[in-house]
C-alpha cells in the first residue's frame, strides 16, 4: 500500500496533467471527464488517488461534480464574473496582507484605464452610453461617502464594459473590487465631488463624441487627480 504522502504526490501529478489537458484544449470547458475507474486504469493508480486529484481541482473551481443520470466530473465553464470575483478577492487579501500596495493597484489601473478609455470611445454603443450616463453620480449631494465612491466605481466599470474587451473588463472589475474596501473610510467632501464629477463628465463626453485622444487625456487627468489628492492615502476611484 502506498503511503499517504506518496498518494498525495501521485495525485498532484494527475491533477497537473489534467490541468495541462485543459490548457491545451484537449479537455473543453463543460466537457465530461472519463469515469474515475477509467482514469484510474489510464494512470495506473487506485481510484481513491484519482478522486483526490479530481477533488483538488474541484476546490480550485477547475472541475465540478454532478449527481444523477448525467453524473460525473466536468470541466468547469467559468464566466467573466467568476474570474473577476476570484481575482478581486485575491487582490483584496493581498492588499490587506501588504503583498501588494495601493500604489501597485493605482499603477495598473492607470496603465489599463487610460488606453481602455480610448477603446471605449472607439467601440461604445448606444447601450454603453446609456449605462455610463446612469452610473454618473450627478446627485452627489444625496449620497453618503460610501455610496458616492461606489457609484463612481460603477462608472469606471461601465467604461471598461464599453471596450468590449473581456481582459480589460476583468482587470478593472477586479482592481476596483479590491479598492472598494476603502469606500467606507475615505472622505468625499462636496468640493472634491464637484471636481471629480466634472472630470467624469469630461470622460463621458469624450466617449460620446468618440474622441479617442481626448478620452484618454480625460481619464489620465482624472486618475492623476486622485494621486495628488491622496497625499499618501489611496483614494478609491
Amino acid at each position: 500500500m502506498k503511503k499517504p504522502t506518496e498518494i498525495r504526490n501521485v495525485s498532484d501529478q494527475i491533477a497537473e496533467d489534467l490541468v495541462n489537458s485543459i490548457l491545451r484544449g484537449e479537455l473543453k470547458l463543460g466537457q465530461k471527464l472519463p469515469a474515475e475507474t477509467a482514469l484510474a486504469e489510464e494512470y495506473g493508480v487506485s481510484r481513491p488517488t484519482v478522486r483526490n486529484a479530481l477533488q483538488t481541482l474541484e476546490r480550485e473551481n477547475l472541475l465540478r461534480s454532478k449527481q444523477g443520470c448525467q453524473g460525473g466530473w466536468y470541466v468547469s465553464s467559468s464566466n467573466i464574473e467568476q474570474v473577476t470575483n476570484y481575482l478581486g478577492r485575491y487582490l483584496a487579501l493581498s492588499l490587506n496582507s501588504n503583498q501588494i500596495t495601493s500604489t501597485h493597484l493605482s499603477e495598473i489601473r492607470s496603465m489599463v484605464e487610460v488606453k481602455g478609455c480610448g477603446l471605449a470611445a472607439m467601440r461604445r454603443t448606444a447601450e454603453d452610453i446609456q449605462a455610463m450616463a446612469a452610473a454618473l453620480p450627478i446627485n452627489y449631494q444625496d449620497l453618503n461617502d460610501y455610496e458616492y465612491h461606489s457609484q463612481d466605481i460603477e462608472f469606471h466599470r461601465q467604461v471598461a464594459a464599453a471596450t468590449h474587451n473581456p481582459l480589460i473588463i476583468i482587470t478593472i472589475h477586479a482592481t476596483t473590487m479590491a479598492q472598494e474596501l476603502y469606500a467606507m473610510t475615505v472622505p468625499a467632501p462636496e468640493k472634491t465631488r464637484q471636481v471629480l464629477n466634472q472630470s467624469l463628465l469630461n470622460i463621458y463626453q469624450a466617449i460620446v463624441e468618440q474622441d479617442v485622444s481626448r478620452a484618454e487625456e480625460a481619464m489620465s487627468n482624472h486618475l492623476d487627480y486622485y494621486k495628488k489628492m491622496s497625499s499618501g492615502v489611496f483614494f478609491k476611484v
